[in-house]
């Protein structure tokens, strides 16, 4: 291949991944609309009023909180539990 014509191949598959990279954000829109459509015939078909999804949401939050202060807690443990091991090894590599 000369250099002219790879140059123009390359011209060609960076238009071409222009283009998928539009029709990707455009199914990804479409996507999101659709599930968007059946969260809400849901929420119609069961009657859910807009303050039970408020405190549903919140209730989702705060577990979402809740079960990332346990994970911290547990980290934290560990570290501890690991330093003070490394702290008598330490000791005992000394005596």
């Amino acid at each position: 291949m000369t250099k002219e014509r790879i140059v123009k191949e390359l011209s060609k598959v960076r238009g071409q991944l222009a283009e998928l990279q539009e029709k990707q954000k455009d199914l990804e829109s479409q996507l999101q609309m659709a599930e968007d459509a059946e969260k809400m015939k849901f929420i119609e078909k069961n009657k859910i009023s807009l303050e039970r999804l408020i405190l549903l949401n919140k209730v989702s939050e705060e577990e979402i909180l809740s079960l990332l202060r346990k994970k911290e807690q547990e980290e934290q443990k560990k570290q501890t539990e690991r330093e003070a091991a490394s702290h008598e090894q330490e000791n005992e590599i000394t005596l």
